[in-house]
């Protein structure tokens, strides 16, 4: 069996989160009891992450997508499970997304591109493609940015730099993984020549 790596406060992944059966039944119930509570039509469609944290029961907080219509988001939702009271109890359920994204094919969705979120990682990707080619890229602004929802998040930037005096259009494509504490670039090319 694989050990659960542990987190501050006591939280730790649930290993295999995404192919469990215990954890998508919590996910179906947080769904069911959302659906109820607020007389919505939510779907469910699959989990993304989990962590748990044992407390006088235990503690899931399960990242997870859902259909409302043709849409797809992603929630977050705390439940709190207590076995020898046959208790399972919803905390929280909140949207992650800004469910006014536009959608396009593929599960790909644009972002708004002046987020400090969205800023920090075009800079990540920068910052990353001048250590690997011994480069001096000096990030200027982000163009555009799309997200596709894969185990985390794939963003598609593009975003503008500067080589010196010359300005150039990139695209990056950054993995972020933030329940393993991961960032990854694993794309980085120029789009045109100088603007």
């Amino acid at each position: 069996m694989a050990t659960a790596k542990v987190t501050s406060g006591g939280i730790t992944d649930v290993p295999g989160a995404a192919n469990s059966v215990v954890i998508e039944e919590l996910a179906r119930f947080a769904v069911d009891d959302y659906n109820k509570k607020q007389n919505a039509l939510l779907e469910f469609v699959t989990v993304i992450s989990a962590k748990q944290q044992v407390v006088s029961g235990v503690l899931y907080y399960i990242t997870l997508e859902v259909k409302d219509g043709e849409t797809k988001n992603v929630y977050e939702t705390k439940v709190w499970v207590r076995e020898w009271l046959n208790s399972k109890e919803v905390l929280e359920f909140n949207l992650v997304d800004d469910s006014t994204r536009e959608v396009t094919g593929g599960g790909v969705s644009d972002v708004p591109p002046d987020t400090p979120h969205i800023e920090s990682l075009a800079r990540f990707a920068v910052d990353q493609y001048n250590k690997n080619q011994n480069a001096n890229l000096e990030f200027v602004r982000v163009i555009d940015a799309k997200e596709q929802v894969v185990e985390g998040f794939l963003y598609y930037l593009t975003l503008e730099a500067k080589d010196g005096d010359s300005k150039n259009v990139y695209e990056a494509k950054v993995w972020e993984r933030s329940w393993v504490n991961s960032t990854e670039l694993l794309e980085f090319k120029p789009v045109n020549d100088t603007l």
